[in-house]
């Protein structure tokens, strides 16, 4: 009964959208600014993390899916907008604010490095890859940052689905776990948090680091304990024995007195791989091809401004307000992603990098993997836009 409640609720929010006297454009692209968008925003918001919780039911895609928009006409930005023209919204679903989603984070503080292109990030955070998954097959959300493996599922049933360009590279993150634990094998037998059970970075991270030291999946129990900061609580609580965990929450953790049992870094599998792709259909980035191309220009501009040495101390002051934690935990964030450069630089996704993050899978002991993970990859986009 709670259930269908709440699907009764996330339907009328359907309608609440459907009837809304702000248009929305093709591809789910939100109204340039004007008017009075934010009630539409907000109430994405609400119906978003509604079907979320329903989500986690296991009713997720059709019900993102019967609160898809129908197709409108296409918002119209020019590749190089004049001074002070309006910016067109892309919407953004990522699991979190971390390193992982530096260039998204950065441009939801510093807008004016996106509208410079025409374009402005629209954020939603998620807790974990797969709900962004959820959120973009939905028609919620335009493009979602997710783990290809997540992503495989979803694009075998929607092939106009499509990953465009890495965000993420390497595995930036350290095992930590209680002050008892003093190895990666004393593990075996323990309950690990994780962000989801499948498809999540941190469990690929954690899985591979785990058998790396001999112990294998059916060694220890998971359970979804949450995004960064609330994995982070879970530890403390003593809910989790350990779990694999990005900064600044491994400096807030490692002050606690928990201990640093592995890193991610100690393993080259781990390094060469694209961790973190974008994810889009191609009604949004070949039916508003102006829209995507300025969003993608938008994205290099940025990651370009991230690694300007000369924005260092800001680039640190932005990851201090938005993930939290001390000075040193803020500047070994910048170290952990502009540093050891896990920010993409290259957006051209890399056919070795996709194969190793397919033997990784193997090796942490998923199945029904692809043969050729490039079949989910157009680079197309990147190829046009950047020459790349």
């Amino acid at each position: 009964m709670a259930l269908l409640m709440t699907i009764g609720r996330a339907a009328r929010l359907c309608r609440s959208i459907s009837d809304s006297s702000t248009p929305i454009g093709a591809g789910g692209i939100l109204p340039e600014r004007g008017g009075s968008p934010m009630s539409l925003r907000h109430d994405r918001r609400t119906f978003l993390k509604q079907a979320l919780g329903v989500a986690s039911a296991g009713i997720s895609v059709p019900l993102f899916a019967a609160c898809a928009p129908g197709p409108q006409p296409a918002a119209a930005p020019t590749t190089a907008p004049a001074a002070g023209a309006a910016a067109t919204r892309v919407s953004y679903a990522y699991a979190s604010t971390n390193g992982l989603h530096f260039v998204a984070t950065v441009a939801g503080e510093k807008p004016d490095l996106a509208r410079k292109f025409g374009v402005e990030f629209d954020l939603l955070t998620t807790t974990n890859s797969p709900n962004a998954v959820n959120a973009l097959m939905g028609g919620s959300v335009n493009v979602a940052a997710v783990t290809p493996d997540s992503a495989w599922p979803a694009q075998d049933k929607a092939p106009d689905a499509k990953q465009l360009f890495p965000i993420s590279d390497g595995t930036p993150y350290v095992l930590i776990a209680q002050p008892e634990i003093k190895k990666a094998a004393d593990l075996k037998g323990k309950t690990l948090g994780v962000s989801a059970l499948t498809g999540g970075a941190d469990l690929a991270a954690m899985r591979i680091i785990l058998a790396e030291n001999g112990v294998s999946p059916s060694d220890y129990t998971l359970v979804q304990a949450g995004a960064i900061s609330d994995r982070t609580a879970a530890m403390k609580a003593k809910s989790i024995a350990a779990l694999a965990q990005l900064e600044p929450q491994a400096t807030i953790l490692r002050d606690a007195g928990f201990p640093e049992v592995d890193s991610a870094n100690n393993y080259p599998a781990l390094k060469g791989i694209h961790s973190v792709v974008l994810l889009s259909k191609t009604g949004f980035y070949q039916g508003n091809a102006d829209v995507a191309a300025n969003f993608l220009r938008a994205w290099d501009a940025i990651t370009r401004w991230i690694y300007d040495p000369a924005n260092k101390d800001e680039v640190i002051a932005i990851a201090k307000k938005t993930m939290g934690g001390s000075d040193a935990g803020s500047e070994a964030v910048y170290n952990l992603h502009v540093t050891a450069k896990s920010v993409s630089q290259n957006l051209r996704i890399n056919e070795k990098y996709m194969q190793q993050f397919v033997e990784n899978q193997k090796k942490a002991g998923a199945t029904n993997l692809p043969t050729d993970a490039m079949k989910y990859v157009d680079s197309s986009l990147v190829a046009k836009v950047l020459n790349a």
